[in-house]
């Protein structure tokens, strides 16, 4: 079976394709704009079967599926709201909330090869989704994050969480108890996910927790340092184009 991943962080696409691969999927490609999808969509070259992350670089995915006749079957893999989910579920194959269960992922691929004849209704799902008042909907963001020691996985709420950063090429969370553990997802990707009212991303390498803060202060080239409990080897800087925002942030 032949599938393209459409991701525009690579970390997530490896191993997403790392997992297929496992189950004995070919992965023929992986596209990580809306522009690139659109040539593919285009072409006579198609796979079995996406799986489609719903945000890219350039813009949402459903932009290259403008008046199209696509009727390849999707696997949406994202972090979406919860009226976008049952879209989802009644217009595709199956989603996948990130990050992607194993377990989860069987049941995707059964599905799809229980039904590799059925279409979807893309052009309803764009409808459903464009008639979707914001103001009208709550945001799901995630509460939970599994991170592992050892050999075991441990599950952390985000209210043990005091911020997430990048260092040496890899990415971490660091906690209450003042301990970092590795994580998969990128400073990118996690910051999708997190609630805006209390997590903050003041640099590229830098998530914060607005709990966390114990003082702002001044700092070189119209800078501002913060300073954070149990982590006073952490230098976190506010870049100097997130100045206002993360004092509009602070409240």
């Amino acid at each position: 079976m032949n599938v393209i991943i459409v991701e525009d962080e690579a970390i997530a696409a490896r191993r997403l394709q790392r997992m297929l691969e496992k189950k004995g999927l070919h992965v023929v490609g992986t596209i990580s704009s809306v522009a690139e999808l659109r040539d593919q969509i285009n072409s006579n070259d198609q796979p079995d079967l996406y799986f489609f992350d719903i945000h890219l670089n350039d813009g949402i995915v459903f932009e290259a599926l403008e008046d199209v006749d696509f009727d390849i079957p999707i696997v949406f893999t994202t972090a979406y709201d919860q009226y976008a989910i049952k879209a989802f579920k009644q217009n595709s194959i199956d989603y996948l909330l990130k990050p992607i269960d194993d377990e989860e992922l069987d049941a995707a691929i059964s599905k799809f090869k229980k039904s590799q004849k059925s279409s979807l209704d893309l052009t309803a799902l764009t409808s459903l989704l464009s008639n979707v008042n914001p103001s009208s909907q709550k945001p799901s963001y995630r509460e939970r994050i599994s991170v592992r020691v050892g050999d075991k996985i441990k599950s952390l709420t985000l209210d043990h969480i005091l911020f997430f950063y990048s260092e040496n090429k890899m990415n971490f969370l660091y906690t209450t108890e003042g301990r970092s553990y590795p994580i998969d997802q990128t400073i990118e990707s996690i910051s999708k996910e997190l609630d805006p009212k209390r997590f903050y991303r003041v640099n590229r390498g830098y998530i914060i927790a607005i709990d966390a803060i114990s003082e702002v202060i001044a700092y070189s080239n119209s800078r501002l340092k913060v300073k954070i409990d149990k982590a006073s080897d952490h230098d976190v800087i506010v870049s100097r184009e997130k100045v206002k925002d993360f004092k509009l942030w602070l409240g």
